[in-house]
């Protein structure tokens, strides 16, 4: 996550509204091994499927703060480039979500209204030389070597988190890494989302970006400003009593795991409803940025489960990557599609 430097340029968030309850993790633990932290990591991706991540005292972690920080400068001259530019970057729905703006509006909330937020992606596969480099507005281009070391030090922290949740299901270490490595092409990005200021007095607070899980394996997120509501585990999307905040902390990311993950383990680790809302309190009255890593299983992946001897979905089991993130989008775009958690079955020894 963005410093202390960062979170004081901002409006304080508000203490009197209900917030999810998560766990720190620290990084640092993660690296030693520490045994206590490893088996808090299982139980957080069991029962809520997001935590922080403390990037202090951390070697690594330290060095992805300062990079964070600056992103948080390029980010802001990004989205904030003027609609001429952003035009010649559009993305190409359904072929490719890749190096291209979404712009304002164009996805829809729960109630129909337009959404309240941009991003752009960043494509792993360029940054990585797995592909040609997509094409990139000039402010991007002078920056790549940054968002490439951003891109390689958040590399690192999943494939510890991975390894680290493997070994906890029993598994081999490299039962997740290897499925998604970055030297093979995958769906991976990174991204820049701006969610817009409440401007209008007119308007209710509401839904900037419509509630969802990820489809992919971990995301990595970095934020300065609140407005991420997790929904309660086994509550539903539609009861507003059951959506709680996220406040955001200095030095340390949030992380989600995706749906991938849930898929691979049989449905014991979770993937958690989310959605952005305007922010809290006097938050709300400035633009959200928000820098993310979404890590996707390479596209030749196989999707079958790692754990237990009876196959909950065969079909599901059979599929590559590419086909499963297909069929979900899909799924998805249809108008009576449901989104909902999923996972966070007990572990059976």
């Amino acid at each position: 996550m963005a410093s202390e430097k960062l979170f004081n340029e901002v409006p304080v968030f508000p203490n009197d509204v209900p917030t999810i309850p998560m766990s720190t993790i620290s990084l640092a633990s993660l690296h030693l091994g520490d045994i206590d932290t490893s088996q808090r990591l299982l139980a957080a991706c069991q029962e809520l499927g997001f935590f922080l991540l403390d990037l202090r005292e951390d070697k690594l972690g330290e060095m992805l703060m300062e990079i964070i920080d600056q992103l948080f400068d390029v980010g802001k001259e990004v989205m904030n480039l003027s609609d001429v530019i952003k035009q010649q970057y559009l993305h190409d729905i359904p072929r490719s979500f890749l190096g291209s703006f979404k712009p304002r509006g164009q996805a829809k909330i729960e109630t129909g209204a337009p959404d309240r937020f941009e991003w752009f992606n960043i494509g792993q596969d360029g940054l990585m030389g797995n592909t040609p480099l997509q094409p990139l507005p000039p402010v991007v281009c002078s920056k790549i070597s940054l968002f490439t070391s951003f891109l390689k030090h958040g590399q690192d922290i999943v494939a510890t988190i991975s390894s680290t949740l493997a070994s906890q299901l029993s598994l081999p270490p490299d039962t997740f890494t290897s499925l998604q490595p970055p030297t093979k092409p995958s769906g991976t990005v990174i991204r820049i989302i701006k969610a817009f200021a409440f401007t209008e007095p007119a308007d209710e607070p509401r839904t900037s970006m419509i509630h969802h899980t990820d489809f992919g394996t971990i995301t990595l997120l970095a934020n300065i400003v609140g407005g991420l509501q997790i929904l309660a585990p086994g509550g539903s999307a539609s009861d507003e009593d059951l959506w709680r905040w996220v406040r955001p902390q200095p030095g340390c990311l949030i992380v989600n795991l995706g749906d991938a993950m849930v898929q691979w383990t049989g449905g014991i680790l979770r993937s958690n409803v989310h959605r952005i809302r305007y922010a809290p309190g006097e938050q709300r009255y400035v633009d959200r940025y928000s820098l993310a890593l979404l890590v996707r299983p390479e596209r030749d992946a196989s999707m079958r489960s790692k754990i237990g001897d009876e196959l909950e979905d065969t079909e599901d089991n059979n599929l590559s990557a590419w086909e499963w993130e297909v069929k979900k989008a899909m799924s998805l775009s249809r108008k009576d599609a449901v989104m909902q958690s999923r996972g966070g079955e007990p572990l059976t020894v």
